[in-house]
C-alpha cells in the first residue's frame, strides 16, 4: 500500500499481524521510498526503539501518548524532522564521555535539530552556510557519541533543552 500511495507520513506499529513493522521498514528504505515512518506503538524496550530508529523511523511515540503529542509528533515528521517520546529519552541513557563541551553555536544549531529544522533552514535562519550546519551537527554528533538525528532529539529531552 505503501508503494503504491507512496503517503507523506505512515503511522505505523511495530507489533502487526502479519508482516512484523521493522520488516515494513526495511522494505521502505529498500524500495527508497519518499515516505516519512512514525512508528506509534506500544513497545518501549531499548531494542525496539534503537533497531526502528537505524531502520529509519523519523519518529517514536507511545501508544500510550496524547492526542495532542500525537498531533505534535505528526506536524514534526511531516515537517522533516524527528520525534521520539520524551518518555524514551532514558532508552538513550550511556555514558557520554565529552572531552570538550558543546559550543554555544553548537547548542543552538542542537536546539533547531530538536524543533524539527533541516540543516538548510537552520543555515538561512543562522546567517551560516548549509554545509557549515552540517559540520556543525555532525561534531555535535562525535562529542556526544551520537549516531542519529532522533538520538540527539532525545538527549536535548534529557537535557531540558
Amino acid at each position: 500500500l505503501v508503494r503504491r500511495l507512496q503517503p507523506d507520513v505512515l503511522l505505523l506499529d511495530l507489533g502487526l499481524p502479519q508482516m512484523d513493522g521493522l520488516e515494513v521498514m526495511r522494505a521502505i528504505a529498500a524500495d527508497t521510498l519518499p515516505t516519512r515512518v512514525l512508528v506509534v506503538t506500544a513497545r518501549q524496550d531499548p531494542l525496539a526503539v534503537r533497531t526502528a530508529l537505524s531502520f529509519g523511523a523519523h519518529g517514536y511515540l507511545l501508544k500510550t501518548d496524547d492526542a495532542s503529542a500525537l498531533v505534535s509528533a505528526l506536524r514534526t515528521v511531516a515537517g522533516g524532522g524527528h520525534h521520539v517520546s520524551p518518555e524514551l529519552a532514558g532508552v538513550f541513557d550511556r555514558e557520554v564521555q565529552t572531552h570538550e563541551p558543546l559550543t554555544p553555536r553548537e547548542v543552538e544549531i542542537a536546539q533547531a535539530v530538536g524543533r524539527g529544522l533541516s540543516s538548510k533552514r537552520i543555515g538561512h535562519d543562522l546567517g551560516i552556510s548549509e554545509h557549515t550546519v552540517r559540520k556543525h551537527r555532525e561534531n555535535i554528533a562525535r562529542k556526544l557519541g551520537l549516531r542519529n538525528t532522533a538520538e540527539l532529539v532525545a538527549w536535548m529531552i534529557r537535557q531540558r533543552l
